[in-house]
C-alpha cells in the first residue's frame, strides 16, 4: 500500500512537471503513468530483494565475525610478567 501511495505521488508530480512544460494531457498521463508504475515496481523488487539478502548478510557476517576471532586463545593469560 505504501508503495502504491509512493507510485502516485510521482506519477502526479511527474503530470505537473509535464503539464509546466507544455505537454499534452495524453502525453502527460503517459509519462506519469510510466514514472508511477516504474517506481512502484522498482519499489516492490528492493523490498523483496532486501528481505532476502539483509537476513543473509547478517547471518553471513555473524559467521565470518565467529570464525575470524575462531582461532584466538579463548583463556586467560598467566598472570603477571
Amino acid at each position: 500500500m505504501l508503495l502504491a501511495m509512493i507510485g502516485f505521488g510521482v506519477a502526479g508530480a511527474t503530470f505537473a512537471y509535464a503539464k509546466k512544460q507544455d505537454a499534452s494531457n495524453g502525453t502527460a498521463a503517459a509519462a506519469a503513468t510510466a514514472t508511477g508504475v516504474g517506481t512502484a515496481v522498482v519499489g516492490t523488487v528492493v523490498v523483496a530483494a532486501s528481505s532476502v539478502l539483509v537476513p543473509v548478510a547478517v547471518v553471513g557476517g555473524i559467521g565470518y565475525w565467529f570464525f575470524k576471532r575462531g582461532g584466538k586463545n579463548k583463556t586467560l593469560g598467566t598472570g603477571r610478567s
